[in-house]
């Protein structure tokens, strides 16, 4: 019995040229040249072949774009992250503003963004004062208008016909380009005459070596560029030494195979959309959202505030999904909003303030929100103040009930030897509608006294059930195994107060803030394990972002570590005042 190709491919996740049981490697796996592999040596194959190297050899949607990059930064030096914010911009159907001086090659990284698209269009023009829509758009159709009455542009060749354009010197374009820019950036139609045209522009890239003059009109068109960043020269000196000492700029050629088909395209499209949203970075963005509010609140009159539309937002958004998806994410990651910081700023001067920002709001994300901090910050606080509270027990207890020996009610009427005590502090803590455990240990200091002590499970797991005691609070009294006894109170005293609960036990509290702290371990693990490996390998992050995530995981290992430290002093401290007493 044999099983053709065609039959036993679909076993396997993916069809890919890569893949064992396709193209050129068939051979070599013993299929027949017919496209038949006989039964038993396919399931033989099927062993060897775990799911893990099958996946490792697919091609993958990361593996493309990673290849794919490193062919278009061929020659390149210290461009890189610029071309692959590019890339992501293109892939998110957005548009990217590249800012810095006359030399920088900001030209080179729109040539080469226009290789990673297979059969692209592209169309480059350098604005001046002087330049009209017919340069940009096309020329008017003189028969068009001559024979049939129509004002209709011959667009072939031009920006409404191209794939990928570049536009130097953005802001010296006259309104009519501006405007007719804005449907083409935004909606991706070109108005021609009575007609309205979709145009397949993927990616539109702008550079200029000046912000838009304000006053003049442009906020509008500036708005529509999502990723605004900025160029620089080249810093590292041998990067500068091999970018001076090489002779000829060619032009790498990119294997067809890696090139951006429009399918694929749509495609990348279609499925970041379904990328999905954490709770925690929508409230990353309240967070960021806020912080601007609040700068601009407070800015001098002066100083420019920080304008970030919805639209923007919104965009913002679609393309951290795009981040997600092409790093092989089915969330947003913390490390994605990192890219926020290219798509807030409006000045130069703005751009370390909005960095600062999306840091700040990325640590609180991970602290505040995914790892519960202020949660275990309130627990910490009720334990100082139940901590406190031994320190005052005649302001907090009832001032009826007789304190003994500083610390202890008395408990009259119970037959043993001596006197029976109780810590005020846990009778006021507890419960008059549950039972909590008590074992009785004589006072080493006076063994008169036989003191009534919290069980705990774990420390005291040696102590005979039978010397194991249930007590909850009665009114001036206290119930052991469910039978009342009246404790000592002053002679005269007055009535008995309007009951009132008693606060949560000091160790139940403890034991919460120990199960928060190492709950909040086991989860920082999880989330730094996972952050880390996948800014590790991120596409579009810069080394100098990658390094912020290490930064800000390492500054939330330590916020951790102070947590339990103080929790040991706590800890400490009263167990010290127990032996005492």
């Amino acid at each position: 019995y044999t099983l053709s190709l065609h039959d036993a491919l679909p076993i396997f996740p993916h069809e890919t040229e890569n893949s064992y049981l396709s193209g050129g490697n068939c051979l070599n796996l013993g299929v027949n040249p017919s496209g038949e592999v006989y039964f038993k040596e396919f399931l033989y194959l099927c062993l060897l072949l775990t799911t893990h190297e099958i996946i490792r050899h697919m091609k993958s949607i990361k593996s493309h774009i990673t290849q794919l990059l490193k062919s278009l930064n061929e020659g390149v030096f210290e461009k890189e992250h610029t071309i692959a914010l590019s890339l992501l911009s293109a892939m998110a159907g957005e548009s990217i503003f590249l800012l810095g001086p006359p030399g920088v090659a900001k030209s080179l990284v729109a040539r080469r963004l226009k290789l990673a698209f297979k059969d692209a269009d592209a169309f480059e023009y350098l604005m001046s004062r002087f330049s009209t829509p017919d340069e940009i758009f096309g020329p008017v159709s003189i028969s068009k208008l001559k024979d049939e009455d129509t004002y209709e542009r011959i667009t072939k060749g031009y920006l409404p016909t191209a794939s990928i354009v570049f536009l130097d010197e953005i802001w010296k374009a006259g309104p009519a380009i501006q405007n007719s820019l804005l449907t083409v950036i935004n909606e991706k139609i070109y108005r021609n005459g009575q007609f309205t045209v979709r145009v397949p522009l993927k990616a539109l890239i702008a550079a200029s070596n000046e912000l838009p003059a304000k006053g003049e009109g442009l906020e509008a068109l500036y708005d529509r560029f999502l990723i605004r960043q900025f160029v620089g020269c080249i810093e590292q000196e041998y990067a500068f030494d091999q970018m001076i000492s090489s002779t000829r700029e060619i032009e790498p050629e990119i294997p067809e195979k890696l090139q951006v088909n429009d399918e694929l395209y749509n495609q990348i499209q279609a499925e970041s959309e379904k990328v999905g949203i954490h709770y925690t970075i929508f409230e990353l963005i309240h967070n960021i959202k806020r912080e601007i509010e609040q700068y601009n609140t407070g800015r001098d009159e002066n100083t420019p505030p920080i304008y970030v539309s919805d639209r923007r937002w919104k965009k913002i958004v679609g393309l951290l999904r795009t981040s997600a998806y092409l790093n092989e994410s089915p969330g947003i990651h913390f490390s994605d909003c990192l890219l926020m910081s290219a798509c807030l700023w409006d000045e130069i001067s703005q751009l370390p303030i909005i960095e600062e920002i999306v840091e700040q709001s990325i640590a609180r994300g991970i602290n505040t929100y995914l790892l519960g901090e202020k949660r275990l910050e309130q627990k910490l606080d009720t334990l100082k103040e139940n901590m406190k509270s031994e320190h005052s027990l005649r302001e907090l207890s009832d001032p009826g009930i007789q304190v003994v020996d500083t610390f202890y009610h008395r408990i009259e009427g119970y037959h043993i030897t001596g006197n029976l005590l109780i810590f005020a502090s846990d009778y006021q803590s507890l419960k008059k509608d549950s039972n909590r455990l008590f074992y009785i240990q004589q006072d080493k200091f006076r063994p008169v006294n036989k003191i009534l002590k919290a069980y705990d499970f774990v420390k005291n797991r040696n102590i005979a059930q039978k010397n194991i005691y249930s007590l909850r609070k009665g009114r001036r009294s206290v119930f052991v195994n469910n039978q009342e006894y009246p404790l000592l109170c002053y002679d005269n005293c007055d009535p008995l107060p309007a009951q009132q609960d008693g606060s949560t036990p000091f160790e139940f509290t403890l034991q919460e803030v120990i199960d928060l702290l190492h709950q909040m371990e086991v989860e920082y693990k999880t989330i730094s394990e996972r952050e880390t490996a996948y800014t590790k390998e991120h596409l579009f992050l810069s080394s100098s972002q990658k390094s912020k995530i290490k930064r800000i995981l390492g500054e939330t290992a330590h916020i951790i570590e102070n947590y339990r430290n103080e929790l040991r002093i706590i800890a400490h401290a009263h167990e010290q005042e127990n032996r005492e007493y």
